[in-house]
């Protein structure tokens, strides 16, 4: 990468948060157990969470106590896609209680030192993406990773309240472009409708296609 900023420093994530692995399911457990909620890798999705479809599990309180998800861990898959290896979702609570299965991360970041924000938006970075694909693990379509990699990925990190402010400038510049995105994608979807509603019209002899019509096709071509 190009020379850091003078106040920025260079420091490994395992230096500036705690790496949470998660359950291992199919674990036969004996004594009184709870049940709890727990996401999956199917749930973690490349920059969002979907939680539409949470399972839950039945374990010892302690193991529970020890695997919960806390709002501001940053998930990360440890394996799946090789364009979206490593990269950080923020967990903010949705569930109560909620667990992880131990192919997620969850990345418990220093507060004093590491925004979760950040973070995620370094993970989604061309920095963050050449870091996970040059070390993931290849496989025929997927690829893998693991917690010493994780650990090892490096952190060009401004001081918190800089990186405060980029995260701030990321989100107002990123909603700007997802309402530009919405409103492309409304406008694809009504010009879609009316193609259409203009075959079925003129097809069906709704619409009939009187001389002018064909005139002003030869005339544009």
């Amino acid at each position: 990468m190009n020379e850091l900023p003078f106040t920025w420093e260079l420091v490994s994530l395992k230096r500036v948060s705690e790496i949470q692995g998660g359950l291992t399911l199919g674990k036969v457990y004996e004594g009184p157990l709870i049940e709890r909620p727990y996401l999956r890798v199917a749930n973690v999705q490349d920059g969002h969470l979907n939680l539409q479809d949470v399972t839950t599990i039945e374990v010892p309180e302690e193991v529970a106590h020890r695997v919960e998800l806390r709002p501001g861990d940053v998930l990360m898959t440890e394996g799946g896609d090789l364009d979206k290896l490593g990269r950080g979702t923020v967990w903010s609570g949705e569930i109560p209680n909620c667990l992880h299965q131990n192919h997620i991360f969850a990345i418990r970041c220093f507060k004093h030192k590491l925004l979760s924000a950040f973070l995620a938006y370094l993970t989604a970075s061309r920095f963050g993406r050449d870091y996970f694909e040059a070390t993931g693990k290849r496989t025929t379509n997927l690829a893998s990773t693991n917690s010493t990699k994780v650990g090892l990925f490096p952190i060009p990190r401004p001081s918190i309240e800089e990186q405060r402010a980029i995260c701030k400038y990321l989100d107002n510049k990123l909603n700007d472009v997802t309402q530009i995105v919405n409103g492309i994608e409304g406008q694809i979807a009504t010009l879609t409708a009316y193609r259409k509603s203009l075959i079925h019209e003129c097809v069906t002899g709704q619409r009939r296609i009187v001389e002018a019509d064909i005139n002003r096709v030869k005339t544009h071509g």
